[in-house]
C-alpha cells in the first residue's frame, strides 16, 4: 500500500476553491513555497484525483505532472492522449491498497471524503492563504471523526502557513 498525502492549499475560511471552480485567491504564492512544493512533488510517484478536478485542471491548459502517474476517478467515460492518465471507477480502497509509494491525493473535497471516511490519508499538508473567501468548494465535507493526528511541521512563507499532521498508529 502506498503512503498517501493530502497537500493542497485553502483559504482561511477552508475553501479550496470558489464555488465556479475558480482558485484565483492563490494566485499570489510565495517563491519560497513554490520551492517547497517542488520539492514535495519529487518524491510523488502517483497524483490521485476525481474527474471534476481533472476538468479544472484542463481548463489551465496543457496537464502538468507529465512524469506522474495521474489516476482519475470517474464514472464517466473520459479520455486523454496522455499515456501516464489512468480513468477508473474502482473503489478507493482498493485502489490505494495497490499502489506503492508515495500517493498525492490532489482533490477534490468528494474524494477526499472518502479518503477521511475510510481513514486512508497518512499526511495532511495544508497550506493556508490569507483570504477570506466567503464561500466556494469546502476541503472538507461531512465526514468521519478523527482524532489520530500528531502535527509534525509548521512553516511560515511570508504572510501564510502550510501545516503538516501525520497519522498516528497505535
Amino acid at each position: 500500500m502506498g503512503y498517501v498525502m493530502l497537500q493542497l492549499a485553502v483559504s482561511i475560511d477552508g475553501y479550496i476553491s470558489r464555488k465556479d471552480d475558480s482558485v484565483d485567491f492563490l494566485s499570489e504564492m510565495e517563491p519560497n513555497l513554490t520551492e517547497s512544493f517542488n520539492l514535495f512533488l519529487k518524491g510523488i510517484e502517483t497524483i490521485i484525483m476525481g474527474s471534476r478536478t481533472y476538468e479544472v485542471m484542463l481548463g489551465f491548459g496543457e496537464i502538468p505532472f507529465q512524469d506522474k502517474k495521474i489516476i482519475v476517478l470517474t464514472k464517466r467515460d473520459l479520455k486523454s492522449d496522455s499515456t501516464n492518465i489512468i480513468f477508473t471507477n474502482q473503489d478507493i480502497e482498493s485502489l490505494i491498497l495497490h499502489e506503492t509509494g508515495n500517493i498525492w491525493l490532489f482533490g477534490g473535497s468528494k474524494v477526499i471524503q472518502q479518503c477521511i471516511n475510510k481513514n486512508l490519508i497518512d499526511e495532511y499538508q495544508i497550506h493556508v492563504v490569507p483570504q477570506i473567501i466567503g464561500e466556494g468548494i469546502p476541503l472538507f465535507l461531512e465526514s468521519n471523526e478523527i482524532k489520530n493526528l500528531n502535527l509534525i511541521r509548521l512553516e511560515q512563507f511570508g504572510n501564510s502557513y502550510t501545516v503538516t499532521y501525520k497519522k498516528h498508529e497505535y
